[in-house]
């Protein structure tokens, strides 16, 4: 049976945000750093299960954006910059896994289009047999229903899949449905924990 490396995008395979972009962002919607922060993930949810751009950013900002469609632009474009930058060591090594232990590698995010979009852009996307996004799922972490789409689609048991996720309760949700699950701490200790999995799999 094929087994499978099931990994978050966020945190994981990227680095988080910077605060440059935080910065940034801010000062594009005309609100203080810290303000800024918590209407982002206040209001992310719906955005990340497919919420139109203009509706999020119009939801962060306070105020409706119809009547600004660069400013929607700009918020989209910085945004998704802030999310593209690599943590340089978690990808190798999740391709070295894969390539060592004879296991594919997909990739389940709960993230907006725009995002989405970008990643399967990206250079390294097709390191990912398959990649999962909330916005095109209607579904996003923790709820059972995206990990039972997400092993249906792939036609695997919850036994033959491992997932990385740096938040706890998504690993806890997976691992209620029979998935191994792993909490992404550091780059530094995946590999280890990823040949912990093989050798219990073997």
């Amino acid at each position: 049976m094929t087994r499978w490396v099931l990994a978050d995008y966020g945190e994981v395979i990227s680095d988080p945000m910077p605060a440059e972009t935080i910065l940034e962002l801010a000062d594009l919607a005309g609100q203080q750093a810290d303000e800024f922060r918590d209407r982002y993930w206040k209001f992310r949810p719906p955005y990340d299960l497919g919420q139109s751009d203009r509706a999020y950013w119009s939801a962060v900002l306070g105020h409706e954006l119809q009547a600004e469609p660069q400013l929607v632009e700009a918020m989209v474009r910085v945004d998704v910059a802030g999310w593209m930058t690599l943590n340089p060591r978690t990808l190798p090594a999740l391709i070295k896994f894969g390539t060592h232990a004879g296991v594919r590698l997909a990739l389940l995010s709960n993230a907006p289009e725009p995002l989405a979009t970008a990643i399967d852009h990206s250079g390294w996307s097709p390191s990912f047999d398959r990649r999962f996004y909330s916005c095109r799922l209607g579904l996003a972490k923790p709820d059972s229903a995206v990990y039972e789409a997400v092993l249906d689609d792939l036609g695997a048991t919850p036994q033959s899949v491992l997932f990385i996720d740096d938040r706890a309760e998504n690993a806890l949700a997976a691992t209620a449905l029979g998935l191994q699950a792993v909490r992404f701490t550091s780059a530094e200790e995946l590999p280890g924990q990823l040949d912990d999995w093989e050798t219990s799999t073997r």
